[in-house]
């Protein structure tokens, strides 16, 4: 898995392309991943095309992150797991943790890339677009209540249990 954070290219007009490190004159094809969009498959797409949709929004770019993840070769399927999704101040803090391990996603290589990829090469990385969200700052976007457990809120004392009172069954 690799991070693409800030890049050091002077020439980039698009903003994703700078804060993802993505070429955006790169057209060739790419497999592209979009983490709980809804989406039911990978979709084949290039740098370019990538950037165009990720600055379609710029409101919304601080809070996306595009990681990449090698493919195997000869693999129909590749397993995205939480520490896929992670930058590497938040792998290094949260590694050994065993939840980063957990599988968020098995996805299908289309066959045509499966074909490419295995024969000529190509794809040799999927493109995961997900939400930025790290355990660090997990606590911060919840709110107050949910973070506080008492036991007046684990076994609330207005409710009478049946045995309690035998005017509660009436």
């Amino acid at each position: 898995m690799v991070w693409l954070t800030n890049s050091t290219s002077t020439g980039s007009s698009s903003s994703s392309a700078s804060l993802f490190s993505l070429d955006e004159d790169d057209r060739s094809s790419i497999l592209v991943y979009r983490y709980r969009s809804g989406s039911k498959a990978l979709e084949v797409s290039s740098q370019h095309q990538l950037c165009q949709e990720l600055d379609e929004e710029p409101e919304i770019l601080p809070y996306l992150r595009v990681t990449k993840k090698p493919i195997p070769r000869g693999n129909s399927r590749l397993e995205v797991h939480a520490e896929d999704l992670m930058n590497p101040q938040d792998l290094q803090k949260f590694g050994e943790k065993p939840t980063l391990k957990a599988s968020l996603a098995n996805v299908g290589l289309p066959s045509t890339a499966y074909w490419k990829r295995l024969l000529f090469n190509s794809f040799p990385e999927l493109y995961i677009v997900s939400k930025a969200i790290s355990p660090s700052n997990s606590a911060n976007n919840s709110p107050t209540e949910s973070q506080v457990v008492t036991p007046a809120h684990t076994f609330p004392v207005h409710t009478a249990h049946a045995l309690q009172d035998p005017q509660a069954n009436s």
